[in-house]
C-alpha cells in the first residue's frame, strides 16, 4: 500500500469533519479556537486561555478548584482567591461572545468545573478517537480498518501539543499524545514493510523522525530499505545521521544491532530481521 494507494478514508465510518461545525478548537501545534472560520484572540483575563485549554484536555470531567489553582497558579499556596472566579468569568464571555447557542459550556458543579463540547470540534478528542478505533479494528483482526484509522490519527497529528507553551501538564500530555502518534506511526511503518512498498515506509519513517529524531529503530528500517534498493550510499548516510543524533542528544553510541546491520548491508549480505511493532 503506497502513500498514494493507502485506503480511502470513509467519511460516514470517521464521522463528521471539522468543516462540519461552526465552532473548532484546535490544540494540536499551536492553541486556535475558531468561529465560522474566525480565529478568537481575546481572552481578557490573563488566565482565561490557559484555564480553557485546560479544561478542554479535561473536557467531560468534573475538575476541583483546588486542582485548577495548582495547574494556573502552582506558585501560590492560597486556592481561595478570587483569581479562578475572575478566569472562569473571562472564559464565559469569551464563549458567549463567539457562540451562538452550540459549542462549548461552562459549568459550575460541586466545587469544580466541567467543560461540555457538545457542537463543537476537538482536534484532541478527534485524535484519540481515531486511535482507539484503529486499536480496537487491530484486536479484532480487521487490519484493513485499523489502518484506515491509524493513518486518520496520523494526519490529525500537525503538531505537539500547544506547540511553543510550557507548563507541567502541559509536557504531560504532550509526551502522552506524541506517545499515541508515534504508536499509530509504528503500526503504518510495520504495515507497509510486510507489504515491501518502500515508499511508503518510508514516507512514515519520516514522520516518525519528525517526532523522534533519535528513534533508532526506525534508523535501521531506513538503512534496510536503502540497501533492498541497493543505494548503499544512501545505507551509510543513515547510520551517519542516526550516530549524530544518538551522541549529540542522549550521549550514546549506536546499539550493536544497527552495527551489525551496517557491516552486512555494506557486504551485500542478505537484510537482517527488523522487529515489528504492534499498536498497544
Amino acid at each position: 500500500m503506497s502513500v498514494q494507494e493507502s485506503v480511502t478514508l470513509d467519511p460516514d465510518s470517521l464521522g463528521q469533519g471539522e468543516s462540519a461545525f461552526p465552532v473548532v478548537a484546535r490544540c494540536l501545534s499551536q492553541f486556535r479556537l475558531e468561529v465560522d472560520g474566525q480565529p478568537v484572540s481575546h481572552w481578557r483575563a490573563g488566565k482565561a486561555r490557559a484555564l480553557f485549554q485546560y479544561l478542554l484536555v479535561n473536557r467531560g470531567r468534573l475538575v476541583h478548584k483546588d486542582r485548577l489553582h495548582e495547574v494556573l497558579w502552582p506558585e501560590r499556596d492560597d486556592h481561595g482567591s478570587s483569581s479562578l472566579k475572575v478566569a472562569v468569568h473571562a472564559v464565559r464571555r469569551v464563549l458567549t461572545e463567539v457562540q451562538d447557542g452550540d459549542g462549548f459550556t461552562l459549568l459550575h458543579q460541586n466545587r469544580g468545573y466541567l467543560l461540555r463540547t457538545d457542537g463543537a470540534w476537538v482536534d484532541i478528542e478527534e485524535f484519540e478517537r481515531a486511535f482507539e478505533q484503529g486499536r480496537a479494528a487491530w484486536v479484532a483482526k480487521d487490519h484493513d480498518r485499523a489502518i484506515m484509522w491509524f493513518q486518520r490519527t496520523a494526519d490529525l497529528y500537525t503538531g505537539d501539543f500547544l506547540a511553543g507553551e510550557t507548563g507541567d501538564w502541559i509536557t504531560e500530555q504532550r509526551q502522552w499524545m506524541r506517545g499515541t502518534a508515534l504508536r499509530a506511526l509504528s503500526a503504518l511503518r510495520t504495515e507497509t514493510l510486510e507489504s515491501e512498498d518502500w515508499p511508503a515506509a518510508m514516507h512514515w519513517c519520516r514522520r516518525t523522525l519528525d517526532l523522534d529524531p533519535c528513534h533508532e529503530g526506525t534508523y535501521q528500517t531506513l538503512m534496510m530499505m536503502h540497501g533492498e534498493l541497493g543505494e548503499l550510499g544512501r545505507v551509510l548516510s543513515w547510520y551517519e545521521v542516526c550516530r549524530h543524533r544518538l551522541r549529540t542528544d542522549l550521549g550514546i553510541e549506536p546499539s550493536e544491532r544497527t552495527e551489525r546491520l551496517l557491516a552486512a548491508l555494506m557486504q551485500g549480505r542478505s537484510r537482517m530481521p527488523l522487529t515489528s511493532s504492534r499498536p498497544r
